[in-house]
């Protein structure tokens, strides 16, 4: 019996760490107070990196203030990278110039900043093993 009881206890401390859910924060700086909302879009992995249908989570936050807070909860440990944009006009998109630059405020985990294309997941990866915090600036507006 006493047996039975240690490892049902050494099986449920093993499980709890191998499944461990965490929680990664955002703060977006630079939104226009009062213009539309701000959508977030988290990513767990390089292939379809910036591909809507590939984002494991996504938020939407109104722009009241000229800053946005969203938690992402429950993830497991892992690599992530997030994509930001706030939509001014309300159409659900980010809107781009002719040449395909956002024209709308954007950015990206590790603020990165883009030069002439976007970046690649390995640019802006996060790595959450525990609870996570970042903040990203808006860029383009």
């Amino acid at each position: 019996m006493k047996i039975k009881m240690i490892s049902l206890i050494i099986l449920a401390a093993v499980n709890s760490s191998l499944f461990a859910q965490h929680s990664l924060s955002v703060e977006v700086t630079g939104v226009e107070p009062g213009k539309g909302y701000v959508f977030l879009g988290l990513y767990d992995k390089e292939k379809g990196f910036l591909d809507h249908a590939s984002q494991i989570a996504t938020a939407k936050v109104k722009a009241a203030e000229n800053k946005v807070v969203y938690t992402f909860k429950n993830l497991p440990d892992g690599d992530y990278a997030i994509a930001v944009y706030q939509d001014v006009n309300g159409n659900g998109k980010c809107d781009r110039s002719i040449i395909g630059y956002p024209t709308e405020g954007f950015g990206f985990s590790k603020n990165y900043k883009p030069k002439f294309s976007a970046p690649d997941f390995d640019d802006v990866k996060i790595a959450v093993n525990q609870y996570a915090k970042t903040s990203i600036a808006l860029i383009g507006k």
